[in-house]
Order: C-alpha cells, then structure tokens, then sequence
C-alpha cells in the first residue's frame, strides 16, 4: 500500500486540477483500503500468542493516533491565509509530510515474510528465516507449530482436497462483520462531530482545544487497551463498551433535548457523557474488533476475510458519515443519539450471543466454540446449513 501512498501525495504536492486531485484522493483511499486489510493480517501471524491482543490492539492505535496528527497538522500547522476568520493551512506541505511517511512505509520491503504464510505453502527453511528474524528468543514450539502447518497443507495438496473457503466459516464472518459494523453505528463520529459544540456549551474557554484533548484522550486509552486485552478478555471489554456507550448516548440524547426545551441540563452531564462514551469506545468496540477478526480464522482464509470485514468497515464508516446530516434533520440531535444508543444496546446484545472468548484458545477451539453457539440458536444453526447447501449445489 505504501506504493500509491506515495505517488498519491507526491502527485498531490504538485497539481492543480480539482479534477486531478479527486482522482489522487481516491488512490489514497484505495491505499488506506489496501493497507487496513493487510495490516492487521500481517500483525496476526506474526505475533506470539501471549500478544496477539496488544499487538492486534497497534492498529486500532495508530489509527487514532494518526487522526490526532492530522488535526494537530491542520489546526496548527502553516498557515497561509485567513479567509472569513477562517485560518487554512498549506495543504500543499501537508501533503508533503504525506509523502514523506509514505516513503517510510516503503521500508516494509525489509520486513521478514509472514512464517505461518510461507509454511502454508510448503517454504519451511523461508518460515524459520522468518521466524528466527522476528524472534530473539526460543523459537522451536513455534517452529514445531510451523512445521505441524506445512505437514496439514502438504496433506491437503496431496489428497486433492480443495483449499479452504472463506464460505466455510459463516458464523466467523458473522462475529468478524458484525464487530465492525457495529463499531461504526456506535456513533463514534457523532460524538466527534458534536464534541466541539458540547464543550462550547459546557462554558469552555477554547472548546475546539478542548475537542483535540478528547481526541488525545482517546489515543492514550487505546493504548491502554493493549494491557486490558489480555487481563479482562475480548468479550468482556467488547459488552462492557457496548454498555457503557449506550447509557453515554441515552445520557446525551437527554441533554440534547432538555437543552432544548429549556429544562435541568448541567454542563457536567453532557462532558461526563462524552467521557464514558470515549472511555468505552477506546477499550473496547474501537480496538477490539480487529484482534478478534484475527483470532476466529484459520490462517488460510484470514487474509480474504480481513478484506471483506475491512471493507464492510469503511463502507459503514462512509456512510455513517454521509447520511448523518440527513439523520439529525429528519430525527433532531437528541433523536440521532437515541438511535445510536439503540444500536449501542443492538452491539450489546450481538456480544453476548455470538462472540466467544477468544483470549488464550487457539483457531480450533474458537471454531468450536462458534460452533456450539450456533447449536444453540436452532434459527441460526438452520440458516447455516441451507447456505451451507446452497454453496453445494452446482448450477444449472
């Protein structure tokens, strides 16, 4: 991805066509697309599995982090002009630091291969290189595990039997999807939209600093979800999110319409709102998804199913975003809330019935795990096995 990274914002550097620059910002996407899906992928099969949750949690970090850099680089970077008090920055040098982290990014040539990926195919001296290159410890379990891996892909090529389909695992995309859907209807760009007029009305003297410093905060918790993960599981941050962005939404609907209608609306209720909901998000549904995309895949089949959550992500984000306005006009500011909260709760309740624990199991217990709790919803288990049957049947 680091590849139209950097002809996007090199090109973008130097052009003035609006035209032009549409086409280089859709490249950009394409990039940030390419790199969403592989990244976590990559983080997956190389990390040892005592820090496949912290290391899984480094996306979702760098994410936010690079947000945070972008809004610091656009408030307070150079500014050229003002234009109706309006202060722009020089978009043109910013795409210069665009280039520039993107001509860093190119150093992921250096990178060693994937082991678990070179041993699916049967390169087991290229997966010890690999591996012996990303460990300074011990490594023969996890070269025995890599050798066990290319004896099952040998056996399969050997029988003749097909490769695995990301068809096969249904109720895995269920958990994987579902996670990052739900991840966007949690109104996480609402409340970013909104967290600049929330402080100026809560008598902040400089609201829009008061905005970055929630969005600092949010960099410093997602951090501190990479030691969470693994102490309270993946399910249990994942529900107490849910949770706890529900009742900052329902809170925040209230205000919204107390503010209003000229009833008890304390500054303090709206900025405790934005706190718990932020609290949540970032120790939870904001992280975790991705590591748990990582970890109900086998690793055959991780890298097609990374791409199509990824997608289903930013399709959600895109039009969370998009249709927001359209929300607020036709629902008012205290009815969107309302409608997030609800689809906070809907989160809640998709948690506790489909997503297993997967702190400390490996692929195969998972699997099974989803596999119980598919035998336990008789609607579910019987949608599964007609899709199942239906993927069977040639066409005619």
């Amino acid at each position: 991805s680091a590849v139209p990274h950097v002809i996007a914002w090199g090109c973008t550097i130097v052009v003035s066509s609006s035209a032009v620059l549409q086409h280089l910002r859709l490249l950009t996407g394409f990039a940030v697309g390419m790199g969403s899906a592989v990244a976590p992928c990559y983080i997956n099969e190389v990390a040892p599995a005592a820090l496949r949750g912290p290391l899984g949690i480094a996306f979702q970090f760098a994410l936010t982090l690079g947000i945070l850099l972008v809004n610091v680089a656009g408030d307070y970077g150079p500014v050229v002009e003002e234009v109706h008090r309006h202060l722009f920055g020089n978009w043109r040098r910013l795409a210069m630091v665009g280039a520039t982290v993107a001509s860093v990014l190119l150093s992921m040539a250096c990178t060693p291969e994937s082991p678990k990926w070179l041993a699916q195919r049967g390169r087991m001296a290229e997966a010890v290189a690999a591996l012996t290159a990303l460990r300074s410890g011990e490594t023969s379990a996890e070269e025995a595990a890599l050798a066990a891996t290319a004896r099952a892909a040998d056996a399969g090529r050997d029988a003749a039997v097909g490769a695995p389909r990301l068809s096969d695992y249904k109720l895995s995309l269920v958990v994987a999807v579902g996670g990052m859907v739900f991840q966007q209807l949690s109104g996480v760009n609402a409340i970013m939209m909104y967290s600049t007029s929330i402080c100026a009305q809560a008598g902040m003297a400089d609201p829009a600093v008061a905005a970055l410093g929630i969005m600092v905060a949010q960099v410093a918790l997602t951090g501190a979800a990479s030691g969470l993960v693994e102490l309270a599981g993946r399910r249990s941050l994942m529900q107490a999110s849910g949770a706890s962005m529900c009742l900052s939404h329902l809170a925040l609907a209230y205000y919204m319409a107390a503010a209003e209608r000229g009833w008890w609306a304390p500054p303090w209720l709206a900025l405790a709102s934005l706190a718990v909901f932020i609290v949540g998000f970032s120790t939870g549904m904001g992280p975790v998804p991705w590591v748990v995309v990582g970890e109900v895949f086998p690793g055959e089949v991780l890298g097609s199913a990374s791409a199509v959550a990824t997608a289903v992500m930013w399709i959600c984000s895109f039009n969370v975003c998009l249709g927001f306005p359209a929300l607020q006009a036709a629902l008012g500011k205290s009815g969107v809330f309302l409608l997030f909260a609800g689809f906070c709760f809907g989160c809640l309740a998709f948690v506790t019935a489909l997503v297993p624990e997967t702190k400390g199991r490996s692929v195969d217990e998972v699997l099974e795990l989803l596999r119980a709790r598919a035998s336990s919803y008789p609607a579910l288990a019987a949608a599964m096995s007609l899709a199942k049957e239906n993927l069977a049947t040639p066409a005619r």
